[in-house]
């Protein structure tokens, strides 16, 4: 549905409403300006009956031709909506200006049999001061309803306007025909206005409060099924959903909402749970080593001919040990701090770990070229920017041939950080899991230097944590190309 056709569809059938009933009045008070000044019947003394006539002619055929007018405005200016709701409109339209305007010519009809010198001015008066705003107001809303309002899913709060509406203006409407007949049985004003006080006002209240009370009720009866279901879901039930009404007003959007949050509470829990058993697959693996490599030298030690060495392996087995600790200590850690935000020159500090790597013992045949500009500035936290292209290097360190190329510039939106190798690359179909954690490659596996499958995955953590993204793309030449785009915000 095209939302900008409503309010003008809603604003031209309410202006149609209002200047239909404004050209009445205004015509019967100048019907009643041709008539003269007023002049008593000389035979009975009484005033003539001047614009009756005309009250006649508006009563017999005004109806009908105010709500033909206001239909056809309504029709014409909601192109481009639905066709039932755009129907509906008009229908709601013809129905409101119908009801106004009838209203209006009964109440006309009275005024000039009670005082025909007045009537024009009394008509124009109320026509310009009330009648035509409430036709205006009337029509206009009741268009906007019709065309936007769902007959199903309505909103709490739309159920609410609409029983409270209803019920004010069913008891209204009854009150007054009650009254209307008292008056006709020749009661006084006053006792009029008594009933209406004493008995009218406080069931018209009660009645509307009931009736929204009950609507009330009836509405909040999904909110109610969807706390029993929130209170029985438990760590070992995370896969139970809350149910959904029909419709899309608040109730079913927090319903959806709802659902949408346990969705990832699922996911996360899952997640938790593969990473707890890849963790303790990934530390029982180098500590039963551990374990059956000391054992066996304090059981046997006359099979030890070098202490040092075995103390050496050991070491760095620990080593290792501890590095995956960290590892895993970042990763469950990663985000339950607040974040640091300072300037870093990613330039300077690329140029920085080439020079560093260099001179390691796993890049020693290796050959680590760095391409930056003078300054690269991102806002974000130098520890965990260190610590990403650390990774991005070891992983490049540990599968290269004979060279390296870290490559930083700016693009349109930011910095770009490439790590690029000459190594056996990464297959197409591999390069989403790669960042997968405890993930490696089967040639990675097979040497003796291949690490746990967590330095993927913690520096896409952290290129996450500054805003930004570490993707696997299709290098120039052989190889593998690590690419990490960051905004110039973050």
């Amino acid at each position: 549905m095209a939302r900008s056709v409503v309010p003008r569809q809603a604003g031209a059938a309410g202006l149609a409403a209002a200047l239909a009933v404004v050209a009445v009045v205004c015509w019967l008070a100048y019907a009643d300006s041709l008539a003269g000044p007023v002049r008593l019947n000389p035979l009975d003394g009484r005033p003539p009956f001047r614009i009756g006539p005309h009250i006649e002619l508006v009563s017999a055929w005004g109806a009908e031709s105010g709500t033909v007018i206001v239909a056809t405005v309504c029709w014409w200016t909601g192109r481009g909506t639905d066709p039932w709701a755009r129907l509906r409109a008009t229908a709601v339209a013809a129905v409101i200006m119908y009801y106004v305007y009838d209203a209006g010519c009964e109440w006309l009809g009275r005024a000039n049999e009670i005082d025909p010198i007045l009537v024009a001015d009394e008509a124009l008066r109320y026509g310009l001061g009330f009648l035509a705003p409430a036709a205006g107001v009337l029509t206009g809303a009741a268009v906007w309803a019709a065309t936007v309002i769902r007959l199903r899913g309505l909103s709490l709060g739309a159920r609410l306007v609409a029983a409270a509406a209803a019920a004010s203006g069913a008891l209204t409407l009854s009150l007054v025909a009650l009254l209307d007949t008292t008056r006709d049985n020749g009661l006084s004003a006053e006792s009029v206005f008594g009933i209406a006080r004493t008995a009218g006002v406080p069931l018209v209240m009660v009645l509307t409060g009931i009736l929204v009370y009950a609507t009330v009720v009836r509405a909040l009866r999904p909110v109610e099924a969807i706390r029993r279901e929130l209170a029985a879901i438990t760590g070992q039930s995370l896969d139970r959903r809350v149910p959904v009404p029909p419709g899309s007003d608040a109730i079913a959007e927090l319903a959806r909402t709802t659902n949408a949050t346990l969705d990832r509470v699922e996911a996360a829990a899952t997640r938790q749970r593969e990473f707890t058993a890849d963790a303790a697959h990934e530390l029982r693996s180098p500590l039963a080593a551990l374990r059956a490599q000391l054992e066996s030298a304090l059981r046997h030690p006359e099979s030890v001919t070098d202490w040092q060495e075995v103390v050496a392996e050991a070491t760095t087995d620990v080593v290792r040990l501890q590095h995956l600790a960290d590892d895993l200590l970042l990763l469950a850690s990663h985000g339950s701090v607040a974040p640091v935000r300072e300037p870093v020159d990613l330039a300077a500090l690329a140029e920085d770990l080439v020079r560093e790597h260099q001179h390691l013992p796993e890049a020693t045949a290796l050959r680590l070229r760095c391409q930056a500009p003078d300054q690269a500035i991102l806002p974000g936290n130098p520890v965990h920017l260190d610590r990403l292209l650390r990774n991005l290097l070891a992983n490049a360190c540990r599968y290269a041939r004979t060279e390296i190329t870290v490559t930083v510039g700016h693009a349109e939106h930011g910095l770009v950080l490439s790590v690029q190798d000459d190594g056996p690359g990464i297959p197409s179909a591999d390069r989403a899991r790669v960042f997968d954690r405890f993930t490696r490659l089967d040639e990675a596996r097979a040497r003796s230097t291949g690490g746990a499958g967590l330095g993927l995955p913690i520096a896409r953590d952290l290129a996450a944590s500054h805003g930004g993204t570490l993707t696997a793309e299709e290098p120039p030449g052989p190889g593998a190309l690590l690419v990490a785009q960051f905004p110039s915000r973050t």
